[in-house]
């Protein structure tokens, strides 16, 4: 307790030295400034756009950067640098690129940009976890300045969602790009303090139109006490799931200052369950770890109503989100019957004694993830499993994650699960992240295996008729639910906190960062 009281003193100074001037409001920053807080730092090497796959990178390249397309509010593909088509068979993809786009350093952004960003993430040497997007692309081309011709060696739909996710650099920058990132975006960065800070500006010659903010700050403050003090004093005006719990959130709506906005998300909370422990490769106790899950009671008194159930990867809201998708709802009951099937009798029958049957649950050092897995320890506890707790800074949970180190851990994905693609990049077999290289395959960190799985990703990736890729993915995310690689807990709302200066905040179902280039602060 000293040490945190420590802490926010000497943030408390900080910011009161930083913004000190008489023209200023204590604590508050300058008028054509807005700050805003995030609850961590990115990963490292997270700004390069072709590295970066953490909610907090993700969202600030939508900052920065522009991708050839992007998702519409219906989480549609759609061109935002390029328009584009695609071969009958699903192996040629042509891109034309809108005129007169122009990176932060003025340099015309061509196609020769365009083919440097993927050729350079696709290099043998370098390490990223999105390589695996892009195995099946056999060259690059740019014919001329404005045309990029993508060629696949086999068929290939789902490449236009794996493009959504590559912010373009300029040719030859990548060995700056995270420290120093260079894009197109809306701002521009003019100042990046690793683990602490980062500064950008309006991008006035931005070809969507200037943001109506002048300047933006993002401070990553992992401590839940800091930032809520921070907030609260006028240091920090505004945040977007930062992590805070439902009931400082309440506490910071009662703050004529503040003011708390919320709409429905498509983020999706989870559990990891690494399938080859030697507890966890049992279906049964995979199975029965979701029907001991009270989902609507954490949501009731955890999230205070501010969250979806969520029984399968992707949310309701996904074209190819099947309608009779297995719903592994609390059941304690089946629960046990499960276990007892499993080989983990109850030992007094149905008493108070524990299973012989003990797992550990990863989580980050933040308070809500803390107190979700508490109270999942409680509710594991019922049916005669004992859960223990450990977390983590975020960087070391990533590494063990990414790694396979783990019997289960709880993450919020933010944004991935957006598109059916989501399903290959989390549980092909082939997608499955090995040291060797450099867990680049993909995100498949659960080690799931089903040939049947594999299949129908793979057919539904060599189709472009939208009614048999729903099929196929249908099929995909019933086994899916049915196995439960990952236990689907809920889709936490968006949950905005901010000054009463901010206005035109509308919040996004994915919980991007888009809406910033029209948010205004009034004097």
């Amino acid at each position: 307790m000293k040490n945190r009281l420590h802490l926010c003193f000497a943030l408390l100074l900080t910011t009161c030295f930083w913004f000190g001037c008489s023209s200023c409001r204590r604590g508050a920053p300058p008028a054509n400034l807005l700050v805003m807080a995030t609850e961590k730092a990115p990963i490292a090497n997270g700004l390069d756009p072709r590295v970066g796959n953490d909610g907090v990178s993700a969202r600030l390249h939508q900052l920065i950067f522009n991708t050839l397309v992007n998702k519409n509010d219906r989480l549609e593909i759609v061109p935002e640098l390029a328009t584009f088509e695609v071969s009958p068979d699903a192996k040629v993809f042509t891109f034309h690129l809108k005129p007169g786009v122009t990176f932060h350093n003025g340099q015309p952004l061509t196609a020769a940009d365009v083919k440097y960003t993927f050729d350079s993430l696709r290099d043998p040497n370098f390490t990223s976890p999105k390589k695996g997007d892009f195995i099946k692309v056999e060259s690059i081309e740019a014919p001329s300045a404005d045309t990029v011709i993508f060629k696949c060696a086999a068929p290939n739909a789902p490449m236009l969602v794996s493009l959504v996710a590559i912010g373009i650099i300029p040719k030859d920058s990548g060995a700056t790009a995270a420290k120093s990132p260079i894009g197109s975006g809306p701002f521009k960065v003019t100042e990046y303090n690793e683990d602490r800070d980062l500064t950008l500006e309006a991008n006035k010659t931005f070809f969507g139109g200037a943001p109506k903010l002048e300047k933006l700050k993002v401070r990553f403050i992992p401590d839940n006490a800091v930032r809520e003090l921070e907030i609260k004093q006028g240091g920090v005006q505004f945040m977007l799931n930062a992590d805070l719990s439902a009931d400082a959130a309440e506490k910071l709506a009662q703050d004529p200052k503040l003011k708390v906005q919320q709409a429905k998300g498509s983020n999706l909370a989870y559990l990891g369950v690494n399938c080859d422990d030697p507890i966890l490769k049992n279906v049964k106790v995979r199975q029965a770890l979701s029907h001991a899950v009270n989902r609507d009671d954490i949501i009731k008194n955890v999230y205070r109503g501010g969250a979806r159930p969520a029984y399968g990867p992707l949310p309701p809201e996904q074209w190819a989100y099947p309608e009779d998708l297995p719903k592994l709802d609390y059941n304690p009951a089946k629960a046990k019957q499960l276990l007892d099937e499993a080989g983990f009798p109850d030992p007094d029958g149905d008493g108070p004694q524990m299973r012989a049957i003990k797992l550990e649950i990863k989580t980050s050092p933040n308070a809500l993830s803390r107190q979700i897995a508490t109270v999942l320890q409680e509710q594991y506890k019922l049916v005669g499993i004992d859960l223990e707790v450990k977390s983590f800074e975020f960087q070391t949970l990533m590494a063990d994650v990414r790694s396979g180190n783990f019997q289960l851990y709880y993450l919020i994905a933010v944004g991935a699960n957006q598109h059916p693609d989501f399903l290959s990049y989390t549980f092909d077999s082939a997608r499955i992240p090995t040291k060797e290289k450099g867990y680049s395959e993909g995100a498949n960190r659960s080690h799931y295996h089903n040939q049947e799985v594999d299949g129908w990703l793979r057919q539904a990736s060599e189709t472009l008729d939208k009614a048999e890729q729903k099929r196929l993915y249908g099929l995909a995310q019933r086994k899916i639910a049915e196995e439960v690689p990952q236990v689907f807990l809920w889709y936490p709302n968006n949950v905005a906190v901010m000054s009463s200066r901010i206005e035109n905040v509308n919040l996004e179902l994915s919980g991007s960062y888009f809406f910033l280039r029209e948010v205004t602060l009034k004097p």
